[in-house]
């Protein structure tokens, strides 16, 4: 019966040796990780009340409905216009905008030297000398000519403005775009900030510019400005 006690006694004590053994190990072991709290998967949610709606998972977007419009699409803003003007004052366009005032600047000048060389030819010539008409129709011929190459000249200005713009609005949105696809963004909006303040102008324009500010009130975390500068590598000075 002893030898029998004696057996019961020492399991015991070895049961509880190892319960006490184990029970101060925990604390030293490794932080287990935290529980998981993600629910599902599922197919989808469903969310009661007086039309019953069923949320669903469609391309990584949640969708409450099969119309292609039914989807949560992410949102991006750009104030294209300070980046617009960075670009425009980038080397590519400032070049050729130099270069063109240029040659301008030696065809007017150009212009200048003749139209003073007929003046004093007119000048030095009597109205009633035979000579006199001669020189009226080169002056006259001389203005037709002025007109149509000052007309030539701002056409040909506004088609390299036009190219300029239309270019470097085409860099903004290839920017966009791989930007949009880096952060996964679906729509992306230009807007002029709500707090940049107005530029002196007539109370028309004014008005124009208030108009332009699409939103009263947005958080910076969706504006993508910086990372559409960075993309196009350009510098612009900081916003207002």
């Amino acid at each position: 019966m002893r030898t029998a006690a004696s057996i019961v006694a020492a399991s015991v004590l070895s049961s509880a040796l190892t319960a006490v053994l184990v029970a101060g190990l925990e604390p030293s072991a490794p932080a287990r990780e935290p529980l998981p709290t993600d629910l599902g998967p599922a197919d989808a949610l469903l969310l009661s009340g007086k039309d019953q709606l069923r949320v669903t998972n469609d391309a990584g977007r949640i969708a409450w409905g099969t119309d292609a419009s039914s989807r949560a699409f992410s949102f991006g803003t750009v104030h294209v216009g300070r980046i617009l003007t960075a670009a425009l004052e980038s080397e590519k366009y400032s070049r050729e905008r130099e270069e063109f005032e240029g040659s301008m600047k030696d065809k007017r000048e150009d212009f200048d030297r003749r139209y003073k060389e007929l003046v004093e030819k007119a000048r030095a010539t009597d109205r009633e000398s035979p000579e006199f008409p001669a020189v009226r129709e080169q002056f006259e011929a001389f203005q037709k000519e002025f007109a149509e190459w000052s007309q030539a000249a701002e056409t040909e200005q506004q088609t390299m403005v036009a190219r300029h713009y239309d270019g470097a609005y085409s860099q903004i949105r290839e920017a966009v775009e791989v930007v949009a696809e880096k952060r996964h963004i679906d729509l992306v909006m230009r807007f002029v900030p709500p707090a940049q303040p107005l530029s002196p102008a007539p109370e028309t324009e004014l008005s124009q510019q208030l108009q332009a500010r699409t939103f009263l009130r947005t958080p910076d975390s969706i504006d993508l400005t910086e990372d559409i500068l960075s993309e196009m590598n350009l510098k612009a000075p900081a916003k207002n």
